[in-house]
């Protein structure tokens, strides 16, 4: 009786075992399996068990095997690896929520949407796909555009509105009416339709929708192209690397507007905002052909703050530090947008520091430190360093430090900048930090235009 008792606890166990390893993906896009998971749900992958075990804002805690990691919705950043597990965090409640009436989330039906894959594996396998622009005319990519994936984006609309960005918007405004850096099919596919009738401000644009060969319900929406060199036309059959035409680009900003979107039918014009895939790690990694996970560091530079999408290709330097960019901001969970604010005026601008971040809207958050802190990535040693503070538009007061060193505190009339003075610190731990404080009233920003630094020795 003891024995069967036994047998009937290891048949059920591995019932049990087998079922988790059996819970189908509720979808996929090349190599990564994406799973829909509530708070304390887990499943098997690749034999390693993962289970979502919180939520808090834009982070999410997640147990893979044996390793306890939190991780933030992946709008630009690269995945974990642990054992053969590869996971990143394609979207969660919080995220959703700061659009909610949107269709952007569709996707997302839990707390949170994880996409798991096989480490040993790329999430694009290089032989079937390619990224979207062609390499063939000097292409370079930084992935610091502030339209990434669900970035909470500041239109131009009058009044000014934010929206969660339905894709990757990819710089090439040095491509504006020149025939360069042509979009490309980034796998076999079939092109559902072309529409050169789209009422953008400025004409000449089009849009192009095409249809996975490989997976039946994935599609690709790339958006702002320049009508007159469109290429290809519908119902043709595309080979990965195919060109389908330029991006079309006015004053303002020239990009390409890609989305990945997974339907169970083909999406109109208007439906191609909807249910988009984060697939940011998959397309950085078509990029970076060396794999996603890659360092960056300075021994000198010039960083611009705030300045329009046309004089920096819409790299405003008001997004979070990822390790891939070597600069940024360091928050934390406290701040559900991962970024900061930014204003410009004419061709100047600034980010604009605040004890309460973007009012007035879902993304409102206070900043539990009375200060900011931006980190540089660099090479040990000493620096030589001075930032540009003021706001455009409103009195401003900074305090400024450079690695603990107090550099002074400016009170500035709106619309005037002053620079710092020069100061020379020592780096002994590989990141170059600049921290400004804040007024812990809220009633003045601070603000930073620029800052310059070089390696003395």
């Amino acid at each position: 009786m003891h024995r069967i008792l036994i047998l009937l606890i290891i048949l059920v166990v591995s019932l049990k075992a087998e079922g988790q390893g059996s819970v189908s993906p509720d979808f996929r896009w090349g190599n990564g399996f994406y799973y829909n998971l509530n708070v304390g749900e887990r499943i098997t992958f690749n034999q390693v068990e993962v289970e979502l075990l919180k939520v808090e804002n834009h982070y999410n805690l997640i147990k893979v095997g044996e390793d306890t990691l939190w991780m933030k919705v992946a709008r630009r950043t690269s995945p974990e690896a642990v054992s053969n597990v590869r996971v990143f965090v394609a979207d969660n409640r919080e995220v959703k929520a700061l659009n909610p009436d949107s269709g952007v989330h569709g996707l997302l039906t839990g707390d949170a949407l994880i996409c798991l894959s096989d480490s040993r594996l790329s999430l694009l396998d290089p032989q079937q796909y390619v990224f979207p622009v062609s390499f063939n005319n000097g292409f370079t990519w930084s992935a610091e555009e502030d339209s990434h994936v669900f970035s909470w984006y500041k239109t131009n609309d009058f009044p000014k509105q934010y929206i969660s960005y339905p894709g990757i918007g990819i710089d090439l405004h040095e491509a504006r009416g020149r025939m360069m850096h042509w979009l490309v099919a980034l796998e076999d596919s079939r092109v559902v339709w072309v529409n050169d009738q789209v009422d953008f401000a400025g004409g000449n644009q089009a849009c192009v929708l095409l249809k996975s060969k490989s997976e039946p319900n994935i599609y690709y929406f790339y958006n702002h192209l320049f009508t007159n060199n469109v290429a290809v036309k519908k119902g043709q059959e595309l080979v990965k690397g195919e060109v389908i035409g330029t991006a079309w680009g006015n004053n303002e900003w020239g990009h390409l507007h890609f989305a990945a979107i997974h339907s169970l039918t083909e999406p109109t014009m208007k439906e191609c905002s909807d249910n988009v895939i984060n697939g940011f790690p998959q397309v950085f990694g078509l990029y970076n052909q060396r794999g996603i996970f890659i360092v960056r560091n300075f021994s000198r530079g010039k960083i611009v703050f705030g300045e329009p999408r046309s004089a920096r290709g819409n790299a405003l330097n008001n997004l979070e530090f990822e390790p891939y960019t070597g600069k940024g901001w360091v928050t934390g969970k406290w701040n559900p947008a991962d970024k900061v604010e930014w204003i410009s005026k004419g061709n100047d601008g600034n980010v604009r520091l605040k004890k309460v971040l973007f009012e007035g809207t879902p993304a409102e958050c206070a900043n539990p430190n009375d200060y900011f802190e931006y980190q540089i990535s660099v090479l040990n040693g000493t620096y030589r360093i001075r930032a540009k503070v003021g706001d455009v538009y409103l009195p401003s007061r900074q305090k400024m430090e450079f690695e603990g060193t107090d550099a002074g505190t400016k009170n500035l009339r709106a619309g005037e900048f002053s620079w710092t003075g020069e100061w020379i610190v020592k780096v002994k731990d590989g990141t170059l930090n600049v921290r400004i404080y804040i007024d812990k009233e809220n009633k003045l920003p601070a603000g930073l235009s620029e800052i310059v630094f070089q390696q003395a020795n």
